[in-house]
C-alpha cells in the first residue's frame, strides 16, 4: 500500500477478529466554492462519518435540513452556524469554535458561514 491515510476496517468472525485495510478516501470538492468534503460509511458498526474541510472566508453554505440526527465536533478553525426557516430566512446565529460539538435534531435547518481560519468539521449519524 502506499503512504496514504488508511482506511481499517476490524471484524469478528466466529471469535476471531481480521483487520482489512484500504486507502482512505481523500477530500473532494463539494457544491460550494471554498467546502471540501470527505466520507466513511462503516457498515459493520451502521455509522456514517463525514468531515468538512473549509477554506478561510468560504462561500457560506446556506440553510438545508438533513432528515437524519447528526452529532458534530468542530475539530478546528471557527465560524458562525445559523438557525432558520424553510422558506430560507435565518432566525438565529451562534459562533462556533475548535472544540465545541453541535447536534442536530431531524429536519433542522441550518448553515454554516467559516471564518478567517481553515475549519475542520466531523459529522457522525447511523448509516
Amino acid at each position: 500500500m502506499s503512504s496514504k491515510n488508511k482506511h481499517f476496517t476490524m471484524t469478528d468472525k466466529n471469535g476471531e477478529s481480521f483487520i482489512s485495510i484500504e486507502n482512505a478516501p481523500e477530500f473532494t470538492a463539494a457544491d460550494y466554492s471554498g467546502w471540501e468534503a470527505i466520507s466513511v460509511e462503516a457498515e459493520a458498526a451502521g455509522l456514517f462519518f463525514f468531515m468538512f474541510k473549509v477554506a478561510p472566508n468560504a462561500e457560506e453554505f446556506p440553510l438545508h435540513a438533513s432528515p437524519d440526527t447528526w452529532l458534530s465536533y468542530v475539530v478546528s478553525g471557527h465560524g458562525l452556524m445559523y438557525a432558520g426557516k424553510e422558506d430560507g430566512a435565518k432566525t438565529q446565529g451562534v459562533e462556533f469554535k475548535a472544540g465545541d460539538f453541535i447536534s442536530f435534531g431531524p429536519n433542522t435547518q441550518h448553515a454554516w458561514k467559516n471564518g478567517d481560519a481553515e475549519t475542520k468539521i466531523m459529522f457522525l449519524k447511523r448509516a
